[in-house]
């Protein structure tokens, strides 16, 4: 038996809370930005969470039990504000709690003070690093994604296989002055130097970057043939790419998980085109691999109006994982039940079965693949997948047109 216990108050809030929500109502905790540096992001994780609430609603429900969306501003993920919402869901007494990216490491601690499923998209080793300070106090947490540095690792190896011929070994790393970024950034600066390549710029910038132009002057004078930006921010990056491009260098330009929130190909459209970049845990976009994935592509884009952006894969595919563990356990908040399933049987999903490790990580497979792109025509198509499980048909990699050849 897992040591945590709902404290007496929470115990007592949840009873007062649990007379609110009809009989026939299960809690759904969805703590999410709302307000605040990372909204654009929340909105993208949030709508893949809503599909899936909606999908299982309309469905008849989950035992019989229609889902109730409890949402919590989780703002800029400070640790206060992190615990804050663990505890007021706590007090709503939810039965599973679903946030896509929620931190660095203090939302393991404090969602894992509770039993309940929490499922995030941190890809953070810092994230895995708390999990493993007490497996078993923290066995309810689960992570959508494979971590920052094995990220960067699959980058690495995409961006050697473009169909391009270096002109030079130079390469500049710009990353955010927090944990994941920080990984992300060392671990490339790693493959590359390991490859041969010279970092010749590796650059940490705080967030709220909007000038670009002293390390545009460096940039232009290092003439290098690749630079990778890493902000999990959109206006940093599009500002930079808008600056970039008023005086290009001869280089292929990667942001990682950066292209990914939708805010950024919305407001860079065709400009962007011939921009890199990648999303762990994803369904391959424009085309899917097979049937059932590519009528959810349709269905997301029937309800959004958009192409799937980043997150709202990976936590649609966390909820259904959960609801299915209920159905199989038949009590929403037999947790410890909940939890075993999960972790011993893994979950069915549209692109196959998806399975965590013992570190509750939803590393790189075949059904949660890192998908990698270029922005054509304004959009983001997939031109590889880590590991491959389709061939891409006519998808092909293009020269971005900044580059003199």
């Amino acid at each position: 038996m897992k040591k945590r216990r709902l404290s007496a108050i929470a115990t007592l809030l949840a009873f007062l809370s649990s007379s609110l929500f009809a009989a026939d109502t299960i809690g759904v905790g969805v703590p999410l930005p709302q307000t605040g540096t990372y909204v654009a992001a929340g909105d993208d994780y949030f709508k893949g969470i809503k599909m899936a609430i909606d999908e299982l609603n309309e469905s008849g429900g989950l035992l019989g039990k229609q889902l109730e969306i409890i949402r919590y501003d989780s703002k800029e993920f400070s640790a206060e504000v992190v615990m804050q919402g663990a505890d007021y869901l706590a007090s709503k007494n939810v039965a599973s709690v679903h946030a896509g990216w929620a931190g660095w490491g203090q939302d393991v601690r404090a969602y894992g003070k509770y039993d309940a499923p929490f499922f995030a998209d941190d890809g953070s080793q810092a994230a895995v690093d708390v999990f493993n300070e007490d497996r078993e106090k923290y066995n309810n947490i689960y992570q959508l994604g494979d971590v920052d540095s094995r990220q960067a690792n699959s980058m690495f190896r995409a961006l050697m296989a473009l169909p391009y011929e270096y002109p030079n070994k130079n390469v500049v790393i710009i990353n955010t002055d927090d944990a994941w970024g920080v990984e992300i950034a060392n671990a490339l600066v790693d493959d590359f130097e390991k490859h041969g390549w010279n970092v010749a710029m590796h650059e940490t910038v705080p967030f709220g970057t909007r000038e670009w132009g002293s390390i545009l002057t460096q940039i232009r004078r290092i003439k290098p043939s690749l630079i990778h930006v890493e902000i999990p921010s959109s206006m940093e990056v599009i500002t930079f790419f808008r600056q970039f491009i008023r005086r290009p260098s001869n280089s292929i330009v990667s942001y990682g998980w950066s292209i990914t929130p939708r805010e950024v190909v919305d407001i860079l459209g065709v400009s962007a085109d011939g921009i890199i970049g990648e999303m762990p845990a994803s369904i391959p976009i424009p085309e899917a691999p097979n049937p059932q994935a590519q009528a959810w592509l349709n269905r997301y884009f029937e309800l959004y109006g958009h192409q799937v952006p980043a997150g709202s894969f990976a936590t649609y595919t966390g909820v259904m994982a959960w609801a299915d563990a209920v159905r199989n356990v038949g009590d929403a908040y037999d947790f410890e039940a909940v939890n075993k399933h999960l972790i011993e049987v893994g979950y069915e999903g549209l692109l196959g079965r998806i399975t965590w490790d013992d570190e509750h990580v939803l590393r790189i497979q075949p059904s949660a693949p890192v998908s990698h792109y270029q922005v054509q025509g304004g959009e983001l198509v997939t031109i590889f997948t880590d590991p491959p499980i389709t061939p891409y048909k006519d998808y092909r990699f293009i020269v971005p047109r900044w580059i003199r050849q």
